[in-house]
């Protein structure tokens, strides 16, 4: 019995399933924490611990959720989505520059010290 709006299934298919040509590409995905003093853990049990930043278009502090991964510093908790929003952290690593560092002493003009031996 199929109700008249709702879209059916082809046998052996999962609707609620990403189509794998759209997905990104979660092997290999890797995390980078850009400031330092954060610390990543994982939220157990039921105790009520909220995110301390507001998502977009929300006027509440959600809560962390049992399992989820969190960053902490002091007592600021943040959700991984929210520290991304703050560029806390990124999936890419920072590179290093193009080009080489720069002198700005030449080398003929470095002080020479002479070091009076007294054998």
């Amino acid at each position: 019995m199929n109700e008249p709006n709702r879209p059916t299934a082809e046998p052996g298919t999962d609707p609620k399933a990403p189509d794998p040509a759209t997905a990104p590409s979660e092997a290999g995905r890797r995390l980078f924490v850009h400031e330092p003093g954060w610390r990543i853990s994982i939220k157990r049990g039921s105790d009520r611990v909220f995110c301390h930043m507001m998502a977009p278009g929300q006027d509440y502090y959600h809560r962390l959720l049992d399992g989820e991964l969190f960053l902490h510093q002091d007592s600021e908790r943040l959700c991984l989505s929210c520290a991304a929003r703050r560029a806390i952290i990124s999936y890419e690593a920072r590179r290093l520059p193009d080009e080489g560092p720069k002198f700005l002493i030449e080398p003929g003009d470095l002080p020479v010290f002479l070091v009076d031996d007294p054998k």
